[in-house]
């Protein structure tokens, strides 16, 4: 039952979206309609309050590593850590407060690897500072998420923190190819899933798709 509790625990204070929240205090705006349309903190750089990412990302961060380490400090299975941490970044991804709708989870599943895969965790900040110097961070936040459960393999973790780690980058592509919104009635459905899957948007070109945010709002 303390397994059960974590897990469930784990998944409501995943699902308090903390960006949307920051973005109507701060400037009253639904981050759903602006920018990206990502509620998360990287939407809260492009469309709300530059000096409140790092706050914000600390803080989902947070969220991400609280049911895990609860987990690790009640000793409870390497089976419930993982889905302790699978649990946040799926309450944060379809948050109910939100109507399912949510982020990307890429913080949280940060503060997941901080607790229970500090490898995989190395592994995928050096493919991400590898895509800012290269200017294709999308690609390589994704690459840095795939990487998370070969490192976790490689270096002998136990076989649940595995998989739980590849069901996190599952569920951090799933919601990258769903979003928040369909695609467009005039838009080419299957470009624009080539596109989410790549870009992280329905459109290869940043700006424009900023600028779409931007023209809705």
């Amino acid at each position: 039952m303390r397994a059960i509790r974590t897990i469930i625990g784990s998944y409501l204070i995943a699902s308090v979206p903390v960006a949307y929240l920051t973005a109507r205090l701060l400037s009253g705006i639904d981050l759903r309609e602006h920018g990206s349309g990502n509620v998360g903190a990287s939407n809260i750089w492009q469309s709300a309050s530059k000096p409140a990412v790092v706050p914000v990302g600390l803080a989902e961060i947070g969220q991400g590593l609280l049911g895990p380490a609860v987990a690790i400090v009640s000793g409870l299975s390497p089976a419930a850590q993982a889905a302790a941490g699978v649990a946040a970044v799926a309450g944060h991804n379809w948050s109910p407060l939100l109507r399912f709708a949510g982020g990307r989870g890429v913080a949280h599943a940060i503060g997941v690897m901080l607790a229970i895969s500090r490898q995989a965790l190395a592994a995928f900040i050096v493919i991400s500072l590898i895509g800012v110097r290269v200017r294709a961070i999308p690609q390589f936040v994704g690459l840095g998420v795939l990487s998370a459960p070969v490192v976790a393999k490689l270096t002998r973790q136990p076989a649940e923190i595995v998989a739980g780690l590849a069901a996190i980058a599952a569920l951090i592509f799933a919601k990258r190819l769903m979003a928040n919104e369909p695609p467009a009635p005039d838009a080419h459905r299957g470009r624009v899933l080539v596109n989410r899957l790549l870009y992280d948007r329905d459109t290869s070109d940043r700006d424009i798709w900023l600028a779409r945010g931007a023209a809705q709002s």
